[in-house]
């Protein structure tokens, strides 16, 4: 709290200080720093989520697979309530996970490369994740460009998968976010998941992806 005999310039760093930590609280952010240091970066998952790949390194290696060699995979979150209820065999996937991942770093002119080639692509490219075996990847629609800041480029994929299982005759939507972010001098490629209703049924999940972000930013100023 600032006070009649505290200098101007210090007055205003407590305040500033004050209204930093306010609006970084605001969001119930969580704190993940890699332990084999392969990055120096916070991947701060949502409160709530927990690292699948310090857990169990088997699943962890089973669930990113798909991913290029090109990238190192830092943190795989989930669901608390679901990675317990999945430990104990009562389930065996999760409806919603954050995947943390380190790229090769790109200084800023090739990081604008990138983002003219997104464009170029209409936000149409890929995504590496491997399907789990019981379902088959049907169709796939870009959700277009979603944000972007001078340091980050978030774009999306609606994603219908169809249950191998013959007694399942319902599609499946799965909806990914990918954020790819400048953040202390590496880049980062950051995946939002959730399970989608319908293909258009996806403010969940690009409020989940935001709300990330928002984390990221909070716990590496």
């Amino acid at each position: 709290m600032c006070t009649a005999r505290m200098p101007r310039v210090h007055c205003f760093a407590v305040t500033f200080l004050l209204l930093t930590a306010s609006w970084s609280l605001s969001e119930p952010c969580g704190s993940f720093r890699d332990a084999r240091e392969r990055s120096r970066i916070d991947f701060a998952p949502l409160d709530g989520f927990v690292d699948v790949c310090s857990q169990d390194f088997q699943l962890c290696v089973k669930l990113t697979q798909g991913y290029p060699r090109s990238v190192t995979t830092i943190g795989y979150f989930v669901p608390r309530e679901e990675w317990e209820q999945y430990r104990k065999g009562e389930r065996s996937g999760f409806s919603r996970y954050l995947i943390g991942q380190r790229a090769a770093t790109m200084s800023d002119s090739e990081f604008a490369g990138f983002k003219q080639y997104v464009y170029s692509q209409q936000a149409d490219i890929p995504d590496h994740t491997n399907a789990p075996a019981t379902l088959e990847l049907q169709d796939h629609i870009p959700l277009g460009i979603v944000d972007e800041t001078k340091d980050s480029i978030s774009f999306g994929m609606a994603m219908r998968f169809q249950p191998t299982d013959s007694g399942v005759l319902a599609p499946v939507w799965l909806g990914s976010i990918n954020i790819a972010l400048q953040l202390k001098g590496e880049t980062l490629t950051l995946y939002a998941f959730d399970t989608l209703e319908t293909s258009t049924a996806t403010a969940g999940l690009k409020s989940l992806a935001a709300r990330w972000l928002k984390c990221m930013r909070a716990r590496n100023p």
